[in-house]
């Protein structure tokens, strides 16, 4: 056994472990699968996008933090460009999206791929692009998971003849069944392979993003070459007999999933995982932070010491959090070393435009209110924040990475994943399909499956007005997690977000 992986589709997890089986190690595994899914998730994440990764190596925890940064060297002082404006029908409610190039931040995902590779990589980029690149050029099933996000995102899509061309037939968004063909980006995939970060810094690719954003973005050729991936502590915490490691600022959601978990550590937890009692528990720790985004909370996010104060003194105090669906994915890897590596990553909605002739999405992080909130002030060069969160837990002779997508609900997932593993001794599958609930400006949402009448006709009696979800669904992100320790190796993928998990053997 060589190592695991768990993720948001069965094509992503294979790539993983195809790298795990040339003799790769999680590291490799991690950027195996974030390039396939970049084929496979091409709306989720890709090479025009960032994130955040946690990693576990040789015993010691770091975060390579691959976010993306503020454009503007050239001009730091002038005005932001105007975006274009587009509601999205979710179905419940609806919701308005700055998009166009002007929404364009600077991508990091390829720095920081290359940054991780340098550091601990055991196989070229070449063939860890290997399965991404056959797949871009032979065509990828479209799934429902991609068919669902198709259609949510088709009026941003729908305005590039470009982006149509490959995200669409006959003029409406790709369904199920159909096949998703990149072959630009399997040329792009080839080179960047070839070349490393230059490419996207120095080399064709940025020639070609400079190109197409000239006029229309304040990313330039200064910005493209000064972004980087910056290796950072992450933030540790004991819960109970698990220590836990998450990303800090930029990252919001790791103190938020840390102050959680800290109110619940205050207090035994009951024995149902599933009952009435936990899920009110943890709505009570989660109603102490609800709307934890003020302006008092953004000028002081970046001060010392503030992460940790936060874990320890969050308070409620309500903000504007946003309504979106999070299209973001994670990858969870381990290896037979007991490495491991959480890594979630995005493209916000997309700006709704390709780079030309790359096949390359571009993200719209300065149109989105979580990553680029009108409160913070932020100068051209540094790094937007995220609510990505990728975790490494290690928990009796275990060690385990997880993560989620989902934006507000991206801290909801983690805490559930965790307390159902160590609070309830539930096997990673049971921790994954476990029913959450979350709180989100006030508004309480339940998962009903696995929860039995007596405990959903006491949270109806408690909670009369919540937002009730029967069946999976991507609302509550996707928790991956893959584990490896005495045991060999555990892991699941979140049936909500179309998650897959294998071991390479």
């Amino acid at each position: 056994m060589r190592g695991a992986v768990a993720a948001g589709s069965p094509l992503t997890m294979e790539a993983g472990l195809h790298a795990l089986r040339i003799g790769g190690n999680s590291v490799d595994a991690a950027i195996a699968s974030t390039l396939m899914a970049g084929v496979a998730e091409p709306l989720l994440t890709g090479l025009g996008g960032a994130g955040m990764a946690t990693v576990r190596m040789n015993g010691e925890v770091f975060v390579c933090d691959m976010f993306a940064n503020i454009p503007g060297l050239d001009e730091p002082n002038a005005k932001a460009l105007p975006m274009d404006t587009v509601t999205i029908d979710f179905g419940p409610t609806t919701q308005r999206f700055f998009i166009g190039l002007a929404a364009a931040a600077i991508p990091g995902l390829p720095a920081g791929l290359c940054a991780l590779h340098t550091r601990y990589g055991q196989v070229s980029l070449t063939d860890l692009a290997a399965p991404a690149i056959r797949a871009a050029i032979e065509g990828v099933e479209v799934l429902p998971g991609f068919e669902r996000v198709c259609e949510l995102l088709w009026p941003i899509l729908a305005g590039s003849p470009e982006v149509v061309g490959r995200l669409g037939h006959e003029g409406r968004p790709l369904r199920s069944g159909e096949t998703f063909w990149a072959p630009e980006l399997a040329t792009t995939l080839e080179a960047f392979a070839k070349q490393g970060t230059d490419y996207f810094s120095t080399g064709a690719g940025a020639v070609a993003m400079e190109s197409a954003l000239l006029g229309h973005s304040r990313i330039t050729a200064t910005d493209l070459r000064n972004q980087a991936a910056i290796f950072r502590e992450p933030l540790h915490f004991r819960y109970r007999d698990a220590d836990i490691w998450v990303p800090g600022p930029p990252s919001l959601a790791g103190m938020v999933v840390l102050h959680v978990l800290d109110s619940l550590a205050k207090d035994t937890m009951p024995n149902a995982a599933y009952g009435a009692e936990t899920a009110q528990r943890v709505l009570g720790a989660m109603h102490q932070i609800d709307g934890f985004r003020t302006p008092v909370f953004y000028e002081r996010l970046f001060s010392a010491g503030f992460a940790s104060d936060f874990v320890q003194h969050g308070k409620h105090s309500i903000t504007n959090p946003s309504k979106g669906p999070g299209l973001t994915t994670h990858i969870s890897t381990v290896d037979a070393d007991g490495n491991a590596v959480a890594i979630t990553h995005s493209l916000g909605e997309t700006c709704g435009q390709m780079v030309p002739g790359t096949g390359v999405l571009i993200n719209n992080f300065l149109g989105e209110e979580d990553v680029n909130p009108s409160e913070l002030s932020r100068i051209p060069g540094s790094r937007l924040v995220t609510m990505c969160c990728p975790t490494i837990i290690q928990h009796r002779g275990t060690v385990y990475a997880l993560g989620s997508g989902g934006s507000s609900r991206i801290p909801t997932a983690i805490i559930h994943g965790t307390m159902f593993m160590v609070d309830h001794g539930l096997d990673v599958p049971m921790a994954v399909a476990g029913p959450r609930v979350h709180i989100d400006q006030g508004i309480i949402h339940i998962e009903s499956d696995h929860r039995n009448a007596m405990t959903m006709a006491t949270l109806d009696q408690q909670y009369p007005n919540h937002v009730r979800f029967d069946g999976p669904n991507m609302f509550f992100g996707g928790l991956h997690i893959a584990g490896q320790g005495e045991n060999g190796f555990v892991g699941s993928g979140d049936a909500r977000r179309s998650g897959a998990f294998g071991v390479a053997n």
